[in-house]
């Protein structure tokens, strides 16, 4: 039993790992929103191209509106995807800096 130091190094260690723990990569946190989303987008545009009928996707269209080149298509579904994937990027990415500024605020 070598008393308080034992104690103080445990303290010292857990304060390190709870640190490390609470940061998130915002690259890899950017990565994996942006997969979902494209994926998802992807998914999606191919589900209506195969439904058809004559109103194809009266929601999903509206994507034209922010994502040139998108179209219900097959086409249209890798424009998607890439489009997905860029926004699913760059949400991921704010929301992993967000958090680690916040975590980072408040170590202070």
């Amino acid at each position: 039993m070598n008393g308080p130091t034992d104690k103080t190094e445990s303290d010292a260690n857990t304060d390190r790992l709870l640190r490390e723990i609470a940061r998130l990569n915002a690259l890899t946190m950017g990565i994996a929103f942006g997969v979902v989303a494209g994926w998802g987008l992807f998914l999606g545009t191919l589900w209506l191209v195969v439904k058809g009928g004559s109103l194809v996707g009266p929601h999903l269209i509206l994507l034209v509106n922010y994502f040139p080149g998108y179209r219900i298509s097959v086409l249209g579904s890798i424009i998607g995807f890439a489009y997905g994937f860029l926004s699913g990027f760059i949400a991921g990415f704010l929301v992993a800096w967000l958090y680690n500024y916040i975590v980072w605020l408040r170590r202070r």
